[in-house]
């Protein structure tokens, strides 16, 4: 990779989504009114929900900030009709993931401000061979109170930026993935298609790059063909740096000297004596209720009492066997057996649903054939260049 090439794409599409931001600041002012005034109410009404997960609810929208609705609003191409219907559906989301009785400890580590990359934004590290030695469901929900607390480092960062005049939003970070000890047939498909569905539509926008290390061959083939899946925007944000091109973006006094068994060559202390602002007493008590006092000074308390309340009413998918409105959303109430109340009846819910009824039909042959096809690009590729190579 070269590394001045990747830093001048990575400074363009940071410049690109500030000017964003504050273009379409008032947008997002008056979407945040909307959802405080109207989405909220009728999500009360739809989900029949108890005082206890009414205030729940309010505190995270109230509590969101304008970088959250903006990375919403801007994922969603700055259309507000899309944006609302996105952030109502994560509430409701939200509601039901958020039921968590012991809260898991974050399976990222992120270094503290004012640490950061040369864009200013926060520099998160991922030992994926640590994921091998915990369950499927350890996994899963540890990565999701990860991406959670980030929201609120993110949040907590731009609370304090407030106080200075000059200071730019963070609106993402950077990841820094390291691949050591891990191989391509190790990877749990379950979870990796759990956290594009479930998690990354929750959270958009919150990546600015990410930067894999350790990389072999094995790898460069698969990237090969992901990107070829990929959109444009997440390809330009993916790179395969070698530690010294790493150094070179970061600088030695932005990263530690080693992680785990991986020599990074920083200045820093090693990844496990740094502290994890993900992992704070103050993250763990806070960060799952999007609590405003998060970032106040407070005294220490237990979990709010809102985290141990289950939801009055539970959402059935639009096309789960047991939903009798098949194709719409429904809903059914805890408090009441047997109660079912059907939600909004949309085309767009028919056609989505004749849609995924096509594809489960058609789905795995046209997967083989696209397969297919890029097998053979790629190969005609390969040979070209061999025939180029002995003509010489």
């Amino acid at each position: 990779m070269d590394n001045c090439i990747a830093r001048s794409v990575l400074e363009g599409n940071h410049n690109r989504l500030i000017d964003q931001y504050k273009t379409n600041l008032a947008d997002v002012c008056a979407l945040q009114s909307t959802l405080i005034d109207e989405i909220l109410s009728h999500v009360v009404q739809e989900l029949a929900l108890s005082d206890a997960d009414h205030t729940w609810a309010k505190e995270w929208i109230s509590d969101t900030g304008d970088s959250t609705i903006f990375r919403f609003l801007r994922h969603h191409r700055f259309v507000r009709s899309f944006a609302l219907e996105a952030i109502h559906t994560t509430l409701i989301w939200r509601l039901n993931a958020f039921r968590l009785f012991v809260l898991p400890s974050a399976l990222l580590h992120c270094l503290p401000p004012p640490i950061c990359d040369p864009l200013g934004r926060p520099l998160v590290f991922l030992q994926l061979s640590e994921l091998l030695t915990c369950s499927e469901q350890t996994m899963m929900n540890g990565l999701l109170i990860s991406f959670d607390r980030l929201r609120v480092h993110l949040h907590s960062l731009n609370t304090l930026n407030n106080e200075f005049a000059n200071r730019e939003i963070i609106l993402q970070c950077v990841f820094i993935i390291d691949l050591e000890g891990l191989s391509v047939q190790s990877v749990n498909l379950k979870v990796l298609s759990w956290f594009m569905k479930e998690v990354v539509p929750r959270y958009p926008g919150m990546l600015g790059a990410v930067f894999f290390l350790n990389y072999s061959w094995t790898y460069a083939m698969t990237w090969s063909i992901a990107k070829c899946l990929l959109p444009n925007s997440a390809v330009a944000r993916v790179f395969f740096p070698s530690r010294e091109e790493l150094l070179q973006y970061c600088s030695a006094s932005a990263l530690p000297s080693t992680v785990h068994l991986s020599d990074y060559g920083g200045a820093l202390s090693p990844l496990h004596l740094i502290e994890d602002p993900l992992n704070s007493d103050d993250q763990k008590i806070f960060a799952s209720v999007a609590s405003r006092e998060w970032c106040m000074p407070a005294p220490t308390i237990g979990l709010p009492e809102t985290l141990h309340w289950q939801p009055s009413s539970v959402s059935i998918h639009p096309r789960s066997p047991l939903n009798p409105f098949f194709g719409y959303p429904t809903v059914a109430s805890l408090s009441r057996p047997h109660t079912v109340q059907q939600g909004r009846r949309r085309k767009r819910d028919l056609l989505l649903t004749l849609s995924v009824l096509w594809w489960r039909r058609w789905g795995k042959r046209i997967k083989i054939l696209l397969y297919f096809l890029i097998a053979v690009s790629l190969t005609r590729k390969r040979v070209r260049r061999v025939a180029r190579w002995m003509l010489g």
